[in-house]
This record gives C-alpha cells, structure tokens and sequence, in this order.
C-alpha cells in the first residue's frame, strides 16, 4: 500500500466534517486500492456506517480514548501499514477533485527518491482565502511523510504538548532529514484547504496567555532535541528563542490578565539551567534568532536582543535583593 490517509476527529459533528469525505469521494483518477482511509476519533464515538455508503473506499474508523492530538498522530505512526503518511483535519478538506490524484502521482513517480513531499495549500480564515507557497513550518497539514523515515529517526510528537506539537514535530524532522530528500508536488492548483473555523480550540482570544505558555514548553522540546542529537549551535540559539519569546509572554504581550507569576517561575527555573547554552550563542546567529522571534508579528511591538538581556538581568537583580 502506499498511502495511508489519516482523518483525526476530536468531538466535532458530522456535519463539520462530512465535506471532507465528499470531497474525498469526488476525487478523479486515484486507485483506492493504494490507499486506505482511516478516520480516527478521539474521544467520540464511530459515526454510523451509511455515512459512508457509496463511496469508492472503504473508512476504518478507530476509536481512542481522549489521547489528544499528538498521542493520536503516534498511534498513527505506529499503526500504518503504507510507504507514506498523510494526516488531515476533520475539519479541512482537499481544495479540488484531482488533488489525491496530484500525491498520488508524485509518490508513484518519485516516492522513492523523497522522505518529505509537500505542496501548496490555501488557509480560510475570516471570511478570506489566502494561497500558502511556502514550506510552512509549522503545519503539517501540506507534507507527506515517509514512515520508514520517522520510524528509523525516531521522530514522533510529543504528547504532552498541548499546543504546538506539529511544529515541534517538524522541527524535529528538520533536524534529521536529508534536504536533498525533500520533495514538492507542482501542480496547477493548491491541493489543500486548511479551515481555520471560528470558535475552534485553536482560535479563542480567551486562551491567548495558554497558548504563549505552550510556545514556551514547543520551544524547551525542540532545544533538548538539538541537545540529545549533539547539534550545539542550534541548541544555543534555540535557549536565546526560549528567552526572546519569554520575554514577550511576561513583559510586553497585551491583553493578558492572568497572573503571570507561576510560568514566570517555570521560565526562569529552566534559564538557570541552561544559562551558560544561552550564552554560548554565537553573537553573529542572535540577528537572526531575534529575526525569527519578530517574524510573528507580535502585537506588543518589536523587540530586541538588548531588551531581553535588560529583562533579565533586572530579573536577577530582583531575585538577589
């Protein structure tokens, strides 16, 4: 088999999803014997069968008890039987009817020579559609993955991340994976739709200071990877990251009300045992350390390497008084 299609589904209804597999069911010029479609729930239960009646593929739905997303990804890891890997949201969609057949194409014509496929995609947000190009880094929604790949890497996602865990999933893959080895699928039309839905989990204003914290425990993992893997200059610039997006969380992020104190602590707790790797940071990389950190286009303003330096020294000073 060389494709396993991955659907997981946390408790949204059947009507969110059901485009997904309409979509699916349109698609023109793919052999579903090369692929299995596996719809994976997540603390619901299965759908009824005549859901599903008349489509050209069979849907194997799992159930798993309120895993979360990134536990539920590893058991797709370890559960596929096929050469690559593809997991969609319920709650997205393929962008048009020749879209499986697009990765299909490129993996029967050079799957062999890739361990990551990806493509464009288009985001639906606020009403807009906006067409993504780039190798985005942070979703995992626009790649397909060799397991072999992930299983001789030991690449998994970390399941106690709440947030965050495909881009520390990704980062992880970066660190691993041969660039030469990484493949895009060209074709006329992005190939898939990622629905940013208002009300979803991962777009509430209220849960603004939890999402900032989660930053936070993706930034810690991603540096004891470079750590465990013996990639010093990455693992130094990274404990400069963790600091510069700290710094935003604590002292400039907007908007928060929440008391601040406790992941404060958390924050310099982890400092004063990395503090020498923070500082072992080459001073040529901190440029584009702090260019990545302004990259996300915060809304408390552009900040620099000085401020984060002056942040913590007062910290220090604080503690010492």
């Amino acid at each position: 088999m060389l494709l396993d299609l991955f659907i997981t589904h946390w408790t949204e209804a059947w009507e969110i999803g059901r485009k997904a597999f309409q979509m699916l069911a349109l698609q023109i010029g793919v052999d579903w014997n090369q692929v299995r479609v596996t719809l994976v729930h997540d603390g619901s239960e299965r759908f009824p069968a005549e859901y599903f009646a008349g489509f050209p593929f069979a849907v194997n739905q799992v159930e798993l008890t309120h895993r979360g997303i990134a536990a539920v990804r590893n058991w797709c890891i370890d559960n596929s039987e096929a050469e690559f890997i593809k997991w969609c949201d319920f709650d997205d969609t393929f962008s048009n009817v020749f879209a499986m057949k697009s990765v299909m194409d490129a993996l029967k014509k050079d799957g062999d020579r890739f361990d990551l496929i990806w493509f464009d995609l288009l985001w639906y947000m606020d009403g807009r559609v906006y067409k993504r190009t780039e190798r985005n880094p942070v979703f995992i929604h626009d790649k397909v993955f060799r397991r072999k790949f992930l299983i001789d890497h030991k690449i998994r996602f970390k399941e106690d991340l709440t947030w965050c865990e495909d881009s520390a999933f990704l980062a992880v893959v970066e660190m691993e994976i041969d660039h030469q080895r990484i493949g895009k699928i060209r074709c006329d039309s992005p190939i898939y739709l990622y629905i940013c839905r208002q009300g979803s989990l991962c777009n509430r204003p209220e849960i603004k200071f939890k999402n900032l914290q989660s930053f936070f425990d993706r930034h810690c993992y991603v540096a004891d990877e470079f750590l465990k893997r013996g990639m010093m200059d990455p693992y130094y610039t990274m404990c400069v990251r963790i600091m510069a997006d700290s710094y935003y969380t604590l002292a400039r992020a907007p908007g928060i009300t929440e008391d601040k104190s406790t992941h404060e602590k958390r924050v310099f707790d982890w400092y004063e045992n990395h503090r020498e790797a923070f500082k072992a940071c080459r001073p040529e990389m901190i440029p584009e350390v702090m260019r990545a950190v302004n990259k996300e286009d915060f809304d408390g303003g552009y900040i620099t390497f000085d401020q984060v330096i002056t942040w913590i020294r007062e910290h220090e000073k604080e503690s010492a008084a």
